[in-house]
């Protein structure tokens, strides 16, 4: 895509629904969902120049104050295809506040599990795969050949149990947030995709307004987000698959806007920056994403 088109692309099609700086676009933040409220989600990213989309929709719950529950699948409207993908369902508790005027401290843990639907065994032979709608990945004698990581994999039969760690650091107008995370993968079958590490930094800066003027002030802001993986081997029958593994760094660029503090649009681009992944067979090939959101917070 080209850049010099991006960027005022980005300024124009800005809408979102957050409540502050620190609820960020693709990074877990150590913020919850207020009591009894909820939360619909729905996400699309697109690849390969709006070749491939990957779709999906949440709902999400605050149970208390510092406590949020939130569900996720991905899906398709593609005609011709009947691709539910894997549900992933969270709890994130923020255990610790540490307030200041103008100034504070957020720290949470989340922790989930991704169920397998509609799961398709890894077996010997011939194996097709389907990473989202449209896009269908083929292997032949796959003991050497499956190096790509669960989490391109938008239906798979391995479940995933995932933990992280949360802070968010507040001051005025600029959030920062880092996040650590280990995952693991149970197989159902014989295919193990490699447990993996998760690192997150992200940025946020509240663009507008320069002063508050009330509830119905619209919000825009701007974010800078950094997501790193360390991917361990995939397994075939407790076999190591040699050319799996590595690392993973990509950043994302985006703008936030808010509405009445309950209705959120959002644009964010990703930039693959870094892998020595041995899926890659040609370094750099990585495909860039435009990921477009739209939430809606409400009460019942």
């Amino acid at each position: 895509m080209n850049y010099k088109i991006l960027i005022p692309f980005l300024f124009l099609i800005s809408l979102n629904t957050s409540i502050s700086q620190e609820l960020y676009i693709v990074t877990h933040a150590a913020a919850n969902i207020s009591k009894n409220r909820f939360e619909l989600r729905n996400n699309i990213m697109s690849y390969d120049n709006f070749s491939y989309f990957h779709n999906s929709f949440e709902l999400n719950y605050g149970i208390l104050g510092n406590l949020t529950l939130y569900n996720d699948i991905f899906y398709t409207l593609e005609e011709g295809y009947s691709f539910i993908g894997n549900y992933e369902g969270s709890l994130r508790y923020r255990f610790l506040d540490i307030d200041k005027k103008n100034y504070h401290w957020r720290f949470a843990a989340q922790s989930g599990v991704l169920v397998p639907v509609n799961e398709k065994p890894v077996v010997s032979g011939q194996i097709e795969y389907e990473l989202h709608p449209g896009h269908i990945i083929k292997y032949y004698d796959f003991a050497n050949d499956i190096t790509v990581p669960s989490i391109d994999f938008h239906t798979t039969d391995n479940y995933t149990i995932k933990n992280n760690l949360i802070a968010t650091n507040l001051i005025k107008k600029f959030a920062v947030t880092g996040e650590m995370g280990y995952n693991v993968n149970i197989p159902k079958n014989d295919f193990k995709f490699g447990d993996y590490f998760n690192w997150s930094l992200a940025f946020g800066y509240l663009l507008f307004p320069r002063e508050y003027s009330g509830y119905d002030d619209v919000n825009v802001n701007l974010y800078s987000e950094s997501k790193a993986y360390y991917f361990f081997k995939n397994k075939f029958l407790g076999n190591e698959i040699t050319n799996s593994g590595g690392f993973r760094l990509d950043t994302y660029i985006g703008l936030q806007a808010i509405f009445f503090s309950s209705l959120m649009a959002e644009l964010s681009y990703k930039i693959p920056v870094h892998s020595n992944e041995y899926a890659e067979t040609h370094f750099g090939t990585r495909s860039s994403a435009l990921l477009i959101s739209l939430r809606y917070l409400f009460f019942l």
